[in-house]
């Protein structure tokens, strides 16, 4: 009776638990889409983009992560349209989870602010590996892992349909602070619901191995990122600026209950020079430290790398490190996460002539990290 009361709350917690939270970037400017999907597109052209993610590794394999999204902008009917690829891989039993996603983004364009409109559905999947999981009733005490289990998985792979959507405002402001004027101060804020189906009741896809009425929780994300010009050198041709960003993960089934969800409070700043940035965030499920929970300094260094010549393709490549302070702590491996985006300017569109596309007023595009 003793393992079959085990093997039963092992089971509750493996559909409940373990399956209900999503993967998260460290990098989260540099993975826009998966953000918010109303980011699809704010970049003139097409733009290719990946990332990979390598968390605790020395915690049971721990959490590995990668991406592929690739964005087109249509600036003749203010669109844009978007494909993105992610594939996480967590613990030795390999839980592999791919989503695939096509999002939508409509911009509404004004003299110094865009309001962006992004829908995505995804298809997803995931798999585990039952034979790599070693249940309690096969353990003896003194022998190990020795007996068969009495446990019968139903499911080694379920699929389903899941939607978000998102909006982000974009805008650029003259900001006063005393006798000190910034100019041209960008800014960008958005909110975005992942899991929209799940927000109804029974809405959404099932993603239980065990045939359960389990369905992965909605996720609330808010995010805010600002640029600050502070010193300008060579009449624009180097710069110095202050990005501060913050962003909260807000996920569960009972949203009335925080203190039954899932918490990511992510604050910090960049300071870049002529395209280089180096950075840091602190990441907590609180605004304020707690040692009971798992926390993490995020240091970040990268470059965007643009031409000076006009409508040349432009790079990107961020690299990443999570410190965790408190919670799981050094020993678990840390987090690294590599990100590398590439924007082709000239590329051809799907609507409009590509030739005549620069009678079109372009959408504005900002670059945030």
């Amino acid at each position: 009776m003793v393992w079959r009361f085990m093997l039963l709350l092992f089971f509750l917690n493996l559909s409940k638990l373990a399956f209900a939270q999503d993967p998260s970037f460290s990098q989260f400017y540099a993975n826009r889409i998966y953000l918010n999907p109303a980011f699809t597109g704010i970049e003139q052209g097409m733009t290719v983009a990946a990332v990979s993610r390598l968390q605790w590794l020395n915690v049971d394999s721990g959490f590995r992560t990668i991406g592929f999204s690739l964005e087109l902008q249509e600036p003749a009917v203010n669109s844009a349209l978007g494909l993105s690829i992610y594939q996480d891989r967590q613990g030795l039993a390999q839980l592999n989870s791919t989503y695939v996603g096509f999002s939508y983004a409509y911009t509404l364009g004004m003299k110094n602010h865009n309001l962006h409109f992004g829908l995505q559905a995804r298809w997803v999947e995931k798999k585990v590996d039952w034979e790599k999981i070693t249940f309690s009733d096969q353990l003896d005490p003194v022998y190990g892992d020795i007996y068969p289990t009495s446990a019968v998985p139903i499911l080694s792979r379920v699929t389903f349909t899941d939607f978000d959507a998102g909006i982000v405002w974009r805008f650029v402001s003259d900001i006063r602070l005393g006798k000190k004027r910034f100019r041209d101060t960008r800014h960008s804020l958005g909110i975005a619901i992942h899991h929209l189906p799940q927000l109804f009741r029974n809405g959404g896809g099932l993603e239980s191995f065990q045939q359960l009425e389990t369905r992965v929780a909605p996720r609330f994300t808010a995010h805010m990122g600002s640029v600050f010009p502070i010193v300008w050198f060579g009449q624009g041709s180097k710069n110095l600026a202050l990005s501060p960003t913050f962003k909260i993960d807000y996920q569960g089934e009972e949203l009335n209950n925080p203190s039954e969800n899932l918490q990511v409070f992510s604050s910090g700043a960049y300071i870049v020079y002529d395209g280089f940035y180096i950075g840091a965030l602190y990441q907590n499920k609180r605004l304020i430290s707690n040692p009971k929970n798992t926390n993490a300094l995020i240091l970040a260094f990268g470059a965007y790398i643009q031409p000076k010549k006009r409508d040349s393709n432009n790079l990107f490549v961020g690299f990443s490190y999570d410190a965790n302070t408190t919670g799981v702590g050094p020993r678990a491996g840390g987090v690294f996460e590599l990100a590398v985006r590439v924007n082709f300017v000239e590329a051809p569109h799907i609507f409009g002539d590509p030739k005549r596309r620069r009678s079109k007023k372009p959408i504005d595009c900002y670059q945030f990290f």
